[in-house]
């Protein structure tokens, strides 16, 4: 008796073919007639960074900073281009980006990003793109109102004897939740360009960067007393920011975290959905005396 053993062909094989004939490179192996060594094979596949890697991943550093390092490893694979290669020569046949895009001509359009396949009808993708650019342009109006803001006040105003405490009672978080537009009007009527005199307790420095079109300043992040968040001592109550160039910027960075000083900040923006106020800074002294002044209101 004689048996007659059929080799099954590997289910991830594929042998789909263009209009000519010609074989379709895609994710999965395919049947090929090698060019350069004339043997019909299955190729195999193997994982490739592009450029295409590289560009998404520094977007999404720059976009997402700290959290992109949760990110990237699981984006990274799926940015990488599929290379097939034949398995008797080695040699490359074809490469495959694993991120493709229907037509726009097409009814129904597929966007896929590894073994991930989006598919939506076209009206619904011009629909969406749509609202993204809206409120991509509503943001883009947003922030280069607050930059231009930002510079026009970046210079002292006059000096002004309002407390910490009335700061709080006009234009604190408190008063926020309760009438954000009475906060605005006061911050704006009462300390929008004024000089105040205060002294704080340091949550942590940050230092001034420059590099290419990247421009941070630096800034002081205070606690104050009372504190807006007195059960979250994460929050900072006040930034004070100053540019690496000016005089105070070499004294902010000697102070500790934790230490208590006195400044002189201009009141730049006040603080909304619990984001710290925003203020320019002209001069700071550290405080020895831990037990002196005991108010950090200032006067």
């Amino acid at each position: 008796m004689t048996y007659i053993v059929e080799k099954k062909e590997d289910a991830r094989t594929v042998t789909e073919e263009d209009e000519n004939g010609e074989p379709v490179f895609d994710q999965n192996p395919v049947k090929v007639t090698c060019p350069f060594c004339g043997r019909d094979t299955i190729t195999f596949i193997e994982y490739e960074s592009s450029w295409v890697t590289y560009a998404v991943c520094i977007v999404l550093l720059f976009v997402l900073n700290w959290a992109a390092l949760c990110v990237v490893p699981v984006v990274y694979p799926l940015f990488k281009d599929v290379v097939h290669h034949c398995p008797r020569c080695l040699s490359v046949l074809a490469t495959r980006s694993r991120v493709a895009i229907s037509s726009f001509k097409q009814e129904v359009m597929s966007l896929r990003f590894g073994s991930c396949v989006v598919v939506l009808a076209r009206k619904y993708v011009i629909g969406l793109s749509a609202i993204l650019l809206v409120i991509a342009g509503f943001n883009m109006m947003r922030n280069s109102g607050a930059a231009s803001t930002d510079i026009e006040v970046w210079a002292r105003g006059p000096d002004v004897s309002s407390t910490w405490q009335d700061f709080l009672r006009d234009c604190g978080f408190k008063s926020y939740l309760g009438n954000p537009i009475h906060v605005s009007v006061a911050f704006n009527e009462k300390f929008k360009n004024q000089t105040v005199s205060w002294e704080g307790q340091v949550h942590h420095v940050e230092d001034s960067l420059s590099f290419l079109w990247l421009n941070q300043r630096g800034a002081i992040f205070t606690h104050m007393n009372p504190q807006q968040f007195p059960q979250k001592r994460d929050l900072a109550d006040l930034v004070l920011l100053f540019n690496d160039g000016d005089a105070v910027a070499k004294a902010a960075g000697k102070l500790a975290r934790g230490q208590r000083f006195a400044f002189e900040a201009t009141f730049v923006e006040v603080g909304k959905r619990g984001a710290p106020h925003v203020l320019a800074l002209w001069e700071v002294r550290p405080l020895q005396d831990a037990s002196s002044n005991s108010s950090l209101g200032g006067s």
